[in-house]
């Protein structure tokens, strides 16, 4: 097919799809760009209070009740402040957010103290500086590829996978689990040095979360052979996690000029970045346009 054929075939299309109303038009915006967008800021963070749920156990404790971080937070919440939110997002589990209005109801009312929790100092605090009425619950939990497999059945696969595996890739994959928990470590150390703006800042950094996020893909994700993809089909299991906590985050925008702040883990970041850079309904708000100095 020449050059001139497929340019009159996408004309073609796009004319009877309605989005190139006149010549002029197509040339000057990409399909969908004229869509209504809300916008949203995607603040990935550590937990201020870690429950130990994630496979990295912290070593260096941060107290988000010192008199240091406090100033360190309330500088946070003011900086945040400047995007205007309209709807202040957390994770917080959507099915239970009778619980967090309960929650946040007390706090607002002084009947019950500020906890230590990213959810409380970040996101309490600054729905309190807006006037906010309510803050809201988007976090969902996962679906896993297989429910019903038991802890005996994965690990009857795992070593059948494992049988006659190159002995050099499995040094390889050793080898990147533990650089990167070595720098688990290394940014679990520099939040205890470096002020609470710049370390989220340096957190949000888009080539940092693309290097945190390759994690998901090596270790047991290269578990596999002919038609049995073990590795995937567990790692599924976070990916379909995020994007549940997406779609909440969808249901909690009922028009396009909602500014919404979603105040999150780090790791659920890469996702929601995707899903939320590639939505005809959003754009996505870069942490630096207000952290940044």
């Amino acid at each position: 097919m020449s050059p001139k054929v497929r340019v009159l075939q996408a004309w073609l299309i796009a004319w009877l799809i309605g989005v190139a109303p006149n010549p002029t038009a197509a040339r000057a915006q990409a399909p969908l760009d004229d869509v209504p967008s809300a916008q949203i800021l995607l603040l990935g963070t550590f937990h201020f209070d870690d429950p130990g749920l994630d496979a990295y156990r912290p070593r260096f404790p941060w107290n988000a009740l010192t008199p240091d971080h406090q100033r360190e937070i309330e500088e946070v919440v003011e900086l945040l402040a400047r995007f205007r939110p309209t709807r202040i997002a957390l994770e917080w589990p959507w099915s239970r957010q009778a619980g967090l209005d309960s929650l946040y109801e007390a706090w607002l009312a002084g009947r019950a103290n500020p906890g230590p929790s990213e959810r409380e100092q970040l996101g309490f605090r600054l729905a309190r500086r807006l006037g906010h009425r309510r803050v809201y619950a988007v976090d969902a939990p996962a679906r896993s590829y297989d429910p019903n497999m038991t802890q005996g059945e994965y690990n009857r696969r795992v070593a059948q996978l494992m049988e006659g595996v190159d002995t050099a890739l499995v040094a390889r994959q050793q080898n990147l689990e533990a650089r990167y928990a070595a720098l688990h470590r290394y940014d679990d150390s520099l939040k205890t040095i470096m002020p609470l703006r710049d370390f989220l800042l340096r957190t949000n950094d888009v080539t940092a979360l693309r290097v945190s996020h390759g994690e998901y893909l090596i270790g047991g994700f290269r578990l596999g052979r002919g038609d049995d993809y073990l590795g995937p089909d567990m790692r599924t299991r976070w990916y379909n996690r995020n994007l549940r906590i997406f779609h909440n985050l969808l249901r909690i925008m009922p028009s396009a000029e909602e500014r919404v702040l979603l105040i999150i883990g780090s790791g659920h970041v890469p996702i929601l970045r995707h899903a939320a850079e590639a939505s005809p309904e959003l754009c996505l708000v870069e942490v630096s346009q207000y952290l940044g100095r």
